[in-house]
């Protein structure tokens, strides 16, 4: 009789025992989950974060270079009291102010605060691609045989190559190159090759213009890489991958991009998209100044990037167009352009 109560008393520890460990093992697996999950969820905030970083990163880079820059492109705007500009653009239409039939500002902000903006995005702009260039060159491989010899040939008529890729000559070169695919049908309402307005009413589509330039202003690339750009806008999907499309053809790049190198185009084209819906949100929209190869300079519409040539050499002529200008109604922001120079006999 004892015994059996002993074997009975060690079979009822015995099964508590069990259950403890089964107990165990249960809150194990589930604190196991519960961990798994804060690791995932932490992972995934320490990508967001580096993300961020990175797009703060990219800014302060820009920063000091940003103010120099916006400071010359001030400086560059050229008044209209100039009387030499004022002949030239004579024969322009009439500039309005942004109103309707009754006199009344259309825009939620004044003409004098979109100008500005419209100037700080050309700054923005400019620095951008800069920017893409040289991550660009940064990504070329001296063992890619193919793309160094496409290259090669893209510059050869300008008598210049990759074995000095990161002189300033060669980096205008390319910054020409992708400008000229970057602002291709600038002029056109809609940024496309004959495309027409959305909207038929001007006013109307001007202020669609300006609210699509609101709501894109501050997009970062940390949400373009949760979301996707179609996502914030569909018609600045298309763009990016058209403009993409056309560097990869203009330039016969081989190599797949990675993420640097995406993000580099992504602010650079996010800039230009910018530019180009604050120039039509003015009534009329602002217009942008190209110059073709072999026209005389002319320093009230050009910039020589060489300006330190220009001032020993004699009479020049544009050699290619690094940089588009603008003109922002009454005044003139000139284009930056290499020329070619006679010399003083």
């Amino acid at each position: 009789m004892r015994v059996r109560e002993n074997r009975t008393e060690s079979e009822e520890v015995s099964q508590i025992l069990k259950d403890l460990g089964m107990l165990s093992i249960e809150t194990l697996k589930r604190e196991l989950m519960e961990a798994n999950e804060h690791r995932d969820a932490a992972l995934m905030e320490v990508a967001e974060m580096k993300s961020s970083l990175g797009d703060l990163r990219h800014k302060l880079e820009y920063l000091e270079s940003y103010c120099e820059e916006l400071k010359k492109a001030l400086r560059q705007t050229t008044p209209a009291k100039d009387s030499l500009v004022v002949e030239k653009l004579g024969n322009f239409p009439n500039r309005v102010k942004s109103t309707d039939g009754n006199g009344e500002n259309l825009m939620p902000v004044s003409e004098d605060a979109m100008v500005e903006g419209f100037l700080q995005i050309v700054s923005e702009a400019r620095l951008s691609v800069k920017q893409f260039c040289k991550t660009l060159v940064g990504q070329i491989e001296e063992t890619d045989s193919t793309l160094m010899d496409n290259l090669n040939l893209l510059l050869q008529p300008h008598k210049l190559s990759l074995n000095s890729r990161y002189s300033k000559a060669v980096l205008y070169h390319l910054e020409a190159v992708i400008n000229q695919s970057l602002y291709q049908d600038f002029e056109n309402s809609v940024f496309q090759k004959n495309g027409s307005p959305k909207n038929l009413d001007p006013n109307q589509d001007r202020q669609a213009q300006f609210s699509s330039f609101v709501a894109l202003r501050n997009l970062s690339w940390s949400e373009v890489l949760r979301k996707g750009t179609k996502y914030y806008s569909e018609e600045f999907s298309k763009f990016c991958d058209q403009k993409m499309s056309s560097i990869i053809t203009a330039m016969n790049w081989t190599r797949p991009w990675p993420e640097q190198l995406l993000q580099a185009f992504f602010v650079a084209a996010k800039c230009i998209w910018l530019l180009h819906l604050l120039a039509f949100s003015f009534n009329p929209p602002l217009g942008i100044l190209r110059v073709e190869e072999n026209r005389s300079f002319d320093s009230h519409f050009m910039e020589d990037m060489f300006m330190n040539r220009q001032r020993s050499l004699g009479p020049s002529r544009v050699k290619i167009m690094v940089m588009p200008g603008f003109y922002v109604q009454d005044r003139v922001l000139r284009c930056k352009v290499l020329c070619r120079h006679k010399s003083v006999p």
